[in-house]
């Protein structure tokens, strides 16, 4: 798999006029991480989140974490990517080694 494409693709889905949803796990993954970026998320937080194996948890925990943060206006489709992270619908779900090389992606700001 091409990480990149699932990079590009968070970030044409932040910039394009028509919201247009994750749809993937991997993206889902890169998102949260480039999140927690953009947040500047503490060490604890993200270590916290590194040990999340199951993608419902990461769900959740994630969308505590982003609906706790007000950086988001902050920042040029700061809004688009909280919007993104909340508003995935992906259920049921299997995370894998890609998967969590995309979260770390983001989380270096890659």
């Amino acid at each position: 798999m091409e990480k990149q494409i699932v990079r590009d693709a968070v970030h044409i889905k932040m910039k394009v006029p028509v919201e247009s949803p994750i749809i993937s796990v991997y993206e889902f993954c890169y998102a949260s991480g480039y999140g927690l970026y953009k947040m500047n998320a503490s060490s604890e937080v993200i270590k916290e989140i590194r040990k999340i194996t199951d993608f419902e948890q990461l769900k959740k925990k994630m969308h505590e974490v982003v609906s706790a943060s007000d950086i988001w206006e902050s920042f040029p489709e700061g809004e688009r990517l909280k919007s993104l992270i909340l508003g995935c619908r992906l259920k049921n779900r299997q995370m894998n080694e890609d998967s969590k090389e995309l979260f770390e992606m983001g989380i270096k700001g890659n």
